[in-house]
């Protein structure tokens, strides 16, 4: 009997502290969703302004496997032009949802000029060293916004170059405004080496591109890119890529023989740029 009265007092107590009706959901989830802009002064930067509702905590992704932001709103940069997916994952009280959409970045972005005045404006010059390169020394000056090549009587030969820091497996574009005409026995290079120039000695290395009236070009008036008025070289459209970092020597060489001339007005460049690839 004191069995019974024992089991009935208990289950009368269970039901006393049991709630009537319990809500076990956990709510809803959020409702996620956002817009996607360029930036109108950069079209490789993308803003991304969230509205969800009802979510704490937020994750991006732009086409990859790995989150690029746990930011409400954020801005992305994109440096290859192509089209990505843009996916937000917010969570909230009742679990996670996702959406995802399309951007289309409609160029590279623009890399690094690492050459320090190559505008050839006034002040340049203290960016530049002038290279004897041995015997009779050609005419070099930082006039009109250009550096002008003058050659002495009798032949002569020179040049002027500026250290830079390249890395390793990076993509470099070299590219430069050239104007003459009327030379003969003429030779002007763009080359780049990896030991320090020498003063009173010749100077070789890579010969990214040249003005070689001997190779045909040159003898013609031309004023244009060195990749198009160029004639003779390992790299004329400018582009090289190194297999190791470190210090490397961008030289501008001048010379002409005996009987030679850079013709009535000189060689002028301008507007030279060694530009690094955004990776």
């Amino acid at each position: 009997m004191k069995s019974i009265v024992y089991i009935a007092a208990a289950s009368v107590l269970f039901a006393a502290c049991s709630p009537d009706s319990e809500d076990l959901t956990l709510g809803a989830k959020p409702t996620v969703s956002f817009t996607a802009a360029l930036l109108p002064t950069n079209p490789n930067k993308v803003a991304l302004q969230n509205t969800t509702t009802g979510a704490f905590a937020y994750t991006w992704f732009n086409g990859g496997a790995s989150p690029v932001s746990y930011k409400k709103t954020d801005t992305l940069t994109f440096t290859k032009k192509g089209e990505y997916t843009v996916s937000l994952v917010a969570y909230g009280a009742g679990g996670s949802s996702s959406v995802s959409q399309k951007v289309t970045i409609a160029q590279d972005m623009p890399g690094v000029d690492i050459l320090k005045g190559g505008n050839m404006e006034a002040g340049s010059e203290a960016h530049w060293t002038v290279l004897n390169t041995g015997g009779p020394q050609t005419a070099i000056t930082f006039t009109g916004g250009k550096l002008k090549f003058v050659n002495q009587a009798g032949g002569s030969n020179g040049g002027i170059y500026q250290e830079l820091t390249v890395k390793k497996d990076v993509g470099y574009t070299l590219s430069a405004n050239l104007k003459g005409g009327g030379a003969n026995e003429t030779w002007f290079e763009v080359i780049i080496g990896t030991t320090a120039p020498a003063q009173g000695s010749d100077y070789s290395g890579t010969k990214m591109n040249s003005i070689n009236t001997w190779a045909g070009c040159g003898i013609a008036d031309f004023d244009g890119e060195l990749a198009a008025v160029g004639c003779d070289g390992l790299h004329k459209d400018g582009k090289i890529t190194f297999a190791t970092a470190g210090k490397i020597y961008l030289l501008i060489k001048g010379g002409c023989g005996g009987a030679g001339t850079f013709g009535p007005n000189g060689v002028t460049i301008d507007d030279v740029k060694f530009v690094e690839a955004i990776q």
